[in-house]
């Protein structure tokens, strides 16, 4: 009988674990290549994995909830041969899909055949079954794998600890589980030098240095540990909610940008009366519906064309900035996982109907915040409209690497003086924040009074059609 061994595939972004959400079979099931067998829950989204062989389903390694590891089994299919029978498995491989995911992105596909996979890569999975063979990894199947790891790579560290961690060096660190454990033990991730493809930083690496470093690394106490004098006194009533998955990511990423970036944040005043005016014009014409939200992405694009030191981003490593050519728009969105940047790829070629559909396919997603880690990936620049929370403004913190970000207030009548007369008029505070790195003031000003000139008096964007 021939059973494989269906491991979690690499979900990029140097994430190495992700938590089951919902199993779409059952034991006993057939299933098809490429059918959806399960949800899983990474640091960056929620992610629907097919099944690359076709089969009945053996057993199911895990239930919901639980965290797995890269490489780890997700579920076990007993294959079907053509004729409805039972696959035999060939005596030369007695062991049959046991292969670390992470080690099947090294196979050569030129030594392989062509199998029953599909083309639906899944990545470290490849086009070929994979010929080679990798003992089983010690520790069992769940969240033990760090352990081997850490004793083969401890072998090719350097053995003087005062060479191990070096200040000047600024390896690449994807995971930010990675960056966790380090912090953990004293030191930063990024001072060591990785062993994975291009000197990336490893979970092995840091324990490897933890193990070397010894009682030279000092030890950061876990929060329900430390003295009571350092942390609020416990009550019976209390709950403790680890920070984990999403909430987790966004934590590290906020504190990353907050501690690193010389911000500035700029706010005006502006009347949007008239672009919602605008808005009742196209809907009376076209019977269709636009959002305000749609209307002032518009004119961000074009603002952004305008002034394209803002569509950047600062790359440390080398000293320089990076201004994109395509214009990613990413739009702060609250979900039920938390606050995720949905993007909107190349929208510098929509047209204002294309905008207003991709606009409204994000908010509606947003409801359930199972964006890919495609979606969330490539930012250029954020829109946040926070103005839906009932607040005027905000001084936000960058979506790293982005330059700058352009914050929406909530709409309010006010008194408003137009043509020497006050009238009552819709007015809301525009906020921008950017990285003092990039531009400085003059520039910064000349792109939000770009933004809030043209949506005072919207006929301005027909010159820069």
């Amino acid at each position: 009988m021939l059973v494989r061994e269906f491991l979690l595939p690499d979900l990029g972004e140097g994430l190495t674990e992700a938590k089951i959400v919902e199993w779409k079979i059952g034991v006993g099931d057939a299933v098809e290549i490429d059918q959806p067998i399960v949800d899983v829950e990474s640091a960056k989204a929620v992610v629907e994995l097919p099944v690359p062989f076709a089969g009945i389903i053996e057993s199911l390694c895990g239930e919901p909830g639980d965290t797995i590891e890269l490489g780890d089994v997700l579920v076990r299919v007993r294959q079907i041969s053509p004729d409805g029978s039972e696959a035999e498995l060939p005596a030369t491989q007695p062991d049959a899909g046991r292969e670390a995911a992470e080690q099947l992105a090294d196979a050569d596909p030129a030594d392989a055949e062509s199998s029953e996979y599909s083309g639906a890569v899944l990545t470290g999975y490849g086009l070929h079954e994979s010929k080679v063979r990798l003992r089983r990894p010690e520790g069992g199947r769940f969240r033990n794998r760090g352990a081997a790891a850490a004793v083969s790579s401890a072998a090719t560290m350097p053995q003087d600890a005062s060479k191990l961690l070096d200040s000047t060096r600024n390896s690449p660190v994807m995971s930010p589980l990675v960056r966790r454990e380090a912090k953990a033990a004293g030191f930063d991730a990024r001072h060591l030098a990785g062993s994975g493809r291009g000197g990336l930083v490893l979970r092995a690496d840091v324990r490897a240095a933890i193990e070397q470093l010894g009682d030279t690394a000092t030890v950061v106490p876990a929060r329900d540990q430390r003295p009571s004098g350092q942390s609020c006194a416990a009550g019976a009533g209390d709950r403790r909610m680890p920070l984990d998955g999403m909430r987790q990511l966004v934590a590290e990423h906020m504190v990353e940008s907050h501690s690193t970036v010389p911000k500035a944040t700029i706010w005006l005043d502006v009347d949007a009366t008239p672009l919602l005016e605008l808005r009742q014009q196209l809907q009376t014409a076209t019977d269709e519906r636009f959002s305000l939200t749609t209307l002032i992405a518009r004119i961000v694009v074009a603002a952004l064309r305008e002034h394209p030191r803002l569509n950047s981003s600062f790359d440390s490593r080398e000293g320089v900035i990076v201004e994109h050519s395509a214009i990613n728009l990413g739009l702060a969105a609250q979900t039920p996982r938390g606050l995720m940047v949905p993007v909107l790829h190349g929208v510098e070629g929509y047209t204002l109907r294309e905008l207003r559909d991709a606009v409204g396919e994000l908010v509606a997603e947003s409801k359930r915040g199972n964006f890919s880690p495609a979606q969330l990936s490539g930012g250029t620049f954020t829109l946040n409209n926070y103005g839906g929370f009932g607040v005027d403004g905000a001084s936000p913190i960058i979506n790293l690497p982005q330059t700058a970000m352009l914050g929406l207030g909530r709409l309010k009548e006010r008194p408003w003086v137009v043509d020497g007369e006050l009238a009552v008029r819709r007015v809301m505070t525009v906020s921008f924040v950017f990285d003092h790195r990039v531009c400085d003031g003059d520039a910064a000003s000349a792109f939000l009074t770009y933004v809030t000139d043209r949506i005072e008096n919207p006929v301005l964007l027909h010159t820069d059609l």
